[in-house]
Parts: C-alpha cells; structure tokens; sequence
C-alpha cells in the first residue's frame, strides 16, 4: 500500500488530542506533511538529529509524562529495529501506547537521497524469512519480535484493514497496558516530497489542486 493511505487513515482514527512521537526518515517527513497536529507539544521529534532507534524510549517516556493523553509513535522499519528491546520496557513497567510501523523493508531516505546521485547502493533491507514465508521478502517478522517482548501486535498489508486495525490496538493498549504495534506493509519503493528550502522541494506526484485531491486537507486549498 502507499504511505499516504497510512497518514489518512491515522487522521480518521486518532483524534486532536493525540501526542504524536517519531523520529527521522521518510515515516517522519511523511507523517510532518500529512498528519494532522492540532496543539503544542503535540508533535514530538528529535529535531532531524539523525538518532535512530529514538523513537521507542521516546514514545515511553511521553507516555509516562502525561498518561492521561494518547500517545503515538511512528517508524520506518530500519529505526524500529534499532531498539526495538526497548518495547520489553513498555511491557514491564505497563506504559501504553500504539506505536505505527511502516514497512518497506528499503532505507527509503537514503535510497531517495541517493537517486540524484544515480545510484542504488546497499539500502535494500528485504529477505526472505525462512520462519514467516507469509512476509515475501519484507524480512523480520515484527509482530512475532513485538509479541515475544511481551507487547501486543497487529500486521495490516491491504488500505482497508488499516482503520479497523487502529481501533483494536487503541483497545488492546487500554485493555492489555503495554505497547501495540500496527505494522502496514508499504510498497516496496517510496518517493516523498522533500527540499533543502521550503522553496525547492521536489515532488514526485502531481500537486493537490482541488479538493478532491486532498480530501483530509483541514485547510482549503488555493
């Protein structure tokens, strides 16, 4: 599926008072453009920093600040997998949370960064999982890893599962008080519009030009 499906259908299932908690990559990039942020402090990053595998402590750590707010996470494959453990501490100390995983198995930001370089080099993520023939060649089975650290989990490969998987890990995190993790299987390959200056930045699809094109937009066109 595309990513924009994922932001769309996460507008529909979390609501204004969700904390929203990532860190860097083509998720992150994504999810500034086409998330839906209404308050302050409710768009937790790293500030481009560059540290993967931030965005596991971090979701914990927001979550246990204030418990009263729901808190979302959302990663690309390649950062989840750099503290992944760390939902291990969600389970023992009960702190719950939904934490979205996109994946495409493929460092999509450097893979994409390297296009204007006309090359393809060691980005690519994909194996086939001799335990979990069902993935194809999207690699580590993240639902097995989330359930044996003690947290719940939910796989979503088709655009229409995506909001009825929202709402259950909305009620297995109440119910279960430990992370859940929704992993939507991505296209393989993704281009997310980007620049260096807010006026040079390079898109990849035709621009919305009226409403039915950006049919979340909380702000009308012009």
């Amino acid at each position: 599926m595309k990513p924009q499906r994922v932001y769309e259908e996460m507008n529909r299932a979390f609501g204004p008072e969700t904390r929203y908690v990532t860190t860097i990559g083509l998720s992150q990039i994504a999810g500034a453009q086409m998330l839906h942020v209404y308050r302050p402090r409710h768009w937790i990053n790293c500030g481009q920093a560059g540290p993967l595998g931030w965005t596991i402590p971090a979701a914990l750590g927001v979550a246990t600040a204030d418990p009263q707010t729901p808190v979302v996470a959302l990663s690309g494959d390649y950062d989840f997998q750099f503290m992944l453990e760390e939902l291990a501490v969600g389970a023992q100390h009960n702190i719950p949370y939904v934490h979205v995983l996109v994946n495409n198995a493929y460092l999509g930001l450097i893979r994409q960064a390297q296009r204007n370089l006309d090359i393809n080099f060691q980005v690519n993520l994909e194996f086939e999982n001799i335990n979990s023939p069902e993935l194809g060649v999207y690699g580590v089975d993240h639902v097995k890893v989330a359930e044996g650290l003690g947290c719940k989990a939910i796989r979503v490969t088709e655009p229409d599962q995506l909001l009825p998987a929202f709402e259950e890990a909305k009620k297995l995190a109440a119910e279960y008080r430990v992370p859940v993790v929704v992993e939507a299987i991505l296209e393989r390959v993704t281009n997310i519009s980007m620049g260096v200056q807010i006026d040079g930045v390079n898109e990849w699809e035709e621009l919305a030009t009226e409403p039915g094109h950006a049919p979340t937009a909380v702000r009308p066109l012009v």
